[in-house]
């Protein structure tokens, strides 16, 4: 019996330095690790440059922008698995078994869409569902949305966590130029966006001398522009810094030296930069938007509400819980190992084998 041919669609690692890019990337390599090649043959649909990113010796298909009127790559799948629920490359085929992974429904709660495109969204996704066999979401958050605000069918379902790749060792922690030693600073990561909820961090450079490192690729330069217009108010716009995309021995070095890791977000999915932080030595402080407290847990602590005068008091609260208690440390290395990569790559196999 031939080995089942499994495609996985990683068209998003068209977009470096996203969660996307990761959660692709970082899954399909622990596919590869994990995989029994007799049974399953595994195929990685990407964009052309990074054709290769696992090896010459594992096999790739082209992703190309006519495939969205007609897709040839999917009739050599047994099993196609689509990574993002708004791709334009998921099968029609009906003799194609399909998995479709579920991030988040942000669009839903960010309010910047209409009604009419928040619907439109909705439609396009329920189509996605109707065609599928399995439905894997990435918090037990995002599947309780899902079935708030779409039909199931009855299609099974199960929540597979991303998981956390923190290679010290091929990504050396390296201080980033735009940082002295001797500087003290906060810290968050994601992509500049208004969902991101960045801004809300500004008062807290108030009565000390912490500078602010907000990394990211720039995807709103109207919230940039905001960001730095609240940093102007209140009068700390030298100490903001946002430096743009940064490299993972770059975050390292930020995660290990930060007073405290923060992310505000208020549409996450699941918050992969969450998970990497509980690996190192700093508290980590989220808000209780979407799924930040199911990934989490009682290792993080959080703001009460984004009120300025709240927050300081919530960051303040940390601090000196954290440092007052020497197991909050080792809870937060607990919590971090549950999320992990080999994990979610055997439960994706398990389910892969369950479609042949």
């Amino acid at each position: 019996m031939h080995p089942a041919n499994v495609i996985i669609d990683c068209e998003r690692m068209k977009y470096p330095f996203t969660g996307l890019y990761t959660y692709c990337s970082s899954l399909s390599k622990s596919l590869v690790q994990q995989n029994n090649p007799s049974e399953l043959k595994l195929h990685f649909y990407t964009p052309e440059n990074e054709i290769g990113f696992l090896g010459a010796d594992q096999h790739y298909y082209k992703q190309k922008s006519w495939h969205k009127l007609f897709n040839p790559i999917a009739h050599r799948a047994d099993i196609w698995h689509g990574t993002y629920q708004n791709s334009n490359y998921y099968p029609t085929q009906k003799k194609v078994k399909k998995i479709l992974t579920i991030h988040d429904l942000n669009f839903m709660v960010e309010g910047n869409k209409s009604a009419a495109k928040q619907k439109n969204y909705l439609n396009k996704l329920q189509d996605q569902i109707d065609r599928s066999d399995l439905i894997t979401t990435i918090s037990s958050f995002t599947l309780d949305f899902v079935k708030q605000h779409l039909n199931l069918r009855n299609i099974p379902t199960t929540v597979i966590y991303n998981g956390c790749n923190v290679n010290l060792i091929n990504h050396p922690p390296t201080k980033a130029a735009f940082i002295h030693e001797a500087d003290e600073f906060i810290f968050s990561i994601g992509t500049i966006a208004r969902k991101k909820n960045f801004h809300v961090l500004i008062p807290l450079l108030k009565n000390n001398n912490f500078k602010l490192v907000i990394a990211g690729i720039f995807q709103d330069s109207n919230y940039q522009a905001f960001i730095m217009e609240e940093a102007k108010k209140h009068n700390v716009a030298e100490r903001v810094i946002m430096p743009g995309s940064i490299t993972e021995s770059e975050k390292w070095w930020l995660m290990q030296h930060t007073k405290a890791f923060f992310f505000p977000s208020i549409a996450e999915g699941f918050g992969i930069p969450v998970a990497e932080a509980m690996h190192f030595d700093a508290p980590i402080i989220l808000s209780t938007h979407t799924c930040l407290p199911e990934i989490g847990g009682d290792a993080a602590y959080y703001f009460s509400s984004f009120d300025s005068e709240e927050m300081q008091h919530d960051f303040k609260n940390a601090l000196d819980h954290y440092h007052s208690n020497p197991n909050q440390r080792s809870k937060m290395k607990e919590r971090a190992d549950l999320f992990n990569w080999e994990n979610a790559a055997n439960q994706y196999l398990n389910l892969y084998r369950k479609l042949i």
